[in-house]
């Protein structure tokens, strides 16, 4: 495995993009990004222990206001300088910080050295924060013999493909869908045997995005002509299914004709579950058979945000559909377990 140069102290760039790890509260008690990211080397002064740091203040965002058009913005900065650093951490809101690792993910790829997201519960100025502890890990992690795409939260290290905010309340937010976590935060990091290590690759960039992709959930009651609408407003739909990937097909209800309009458009539909564990098998019920009979592309395990993302990027490459569908079930970054 190759490490870093031990003869030298290790450089990390910080990108600051905003969220909560950043905000300070203002005059009527309300959090918002503070002006000058910058202060986070005043706030965290250990991270010098760490590694020569430097700053990049991109953006200075509520993560909640993100958009698609700021990954690849994202993805170009972090490429341009990865040849100067060690390593490069992002800091992120929350809430939307699982739709960027994503983006990163499948535009970042080849990585020779690791990108490490994190960000806090709490704003680094209260008490009681944990942006903190969560920036000085993921700093330490940009220092370790990994490259790939990461969150660093808690006191876990999550591929970042495979990660998704399911707390509102705990310092623990994210958890590892589907696969475990690639490594454990306690008295020491300890990285798991499936993490890729640094090696002398050149990264490669892919920032193609194609950002008019819809996802819905399937809930009782949802109209058929909902899903026709956004099948013609649309380059693209992730409809999140019951259980295994089940769409209703009952008469006045059945989604099924929507999905066979979109194939007829060229416009994919992608199927996803809307259970946190489990994959779908839409071959397993009648219900599920009918919408892949229709054209239907099952997510597998992938989560909604991941398949959400790769949908906008993998349309950014082709709007062939029966590439798109290849595409979808192929491996980029560890966010599905491919089929034999």
């Amino acid at each position: 495995m190759t490490g870093i140069n031990t003869e030298r102290r290790p450089r990390v760039l910080i990108v600051a993009t905003g969220g909560t790890i950043t905000m300070v509260r203002g005059p009527d008690g309300g959090l918002a990004p503070c002006a000058d990211t910058g202060l986070l080397l005043e706030r965290v002064p250990e991270l010098r222990q760490l590694a020569d740091i430097d700053v990049l203040p991109l953006a200075n965002l509520d993560s909640t206001n993100l958009q698609p058009s700021f990954w690849p913005e994202l993805s170009k900065a972090i490429y341009h300088r990865l040849d100067r650093y060690d390593g490069v951490v992002v800091t992120h809101g929350t809430d939307t910080l699982t739709y960027t690792a994503a983006a990163l993910a499948f535009m970042l790829q080849e990585l020779p050295k690791p990108v490490v997201l994190t960000g806090s519960q709490v704003p680094l100025d209260e008490i009681g924060s944990d942006g903190r502890s969560n920036l000085i890990n993921a700093v330490r992690v940009a220092c370790m013999d990994v490259a790939e795409v990461l969150v660093v939260f808690g006191s876990l290290v999550i591929r970042a493909a495979r990660a998704k905010k399911t707390s509102a309340f705990d310092m623990q937010a994210f958890t590892s869908v589907n696969a475990p976590p690639v490594g454990s935060i306690g008295l020491t990091i300890r990285m798991n045997g499936e993490v890729r290590p640094r090696g002398k690759r050149r990264a490669l960039l892919r920032a193609f995005l194609r950002p008019d992709v819809a996802m819905i959930p399937v809930y009782p009651g949802l109209k058929p002509e909902v899903v026709a609408h956004l099948v013609a407003t649309h380059a693209g739909i992730v409809l999140e299914g019951y259980g295994a990937g089940n769409i209703p097909n009952a008469e006045g209800a059945s989604l099924v004709p929507a999905i066979t309009e979109a194939t007829a458009q060229r416009v994919p539909v992608v199927v996803c579950t809307q259970c946190l564990v489990g994959s779908t098998e839409m071959e397993l019920y009648q219900v599920g058979r009918a919408s892949l009979q229709a054209g239907a592309i099952p997510a597998m395990d992938m989560t909604p945000e991941t398949a959400l993302v790769k949908l906008m990027w993998v349309l950014g490459q082709t709007d062939d559909l029966s590439t798109v569908g290849s595409l979808m079930l192929k491996a980029f970054a560890g966010e599905l377990h491919e089929l034999p």
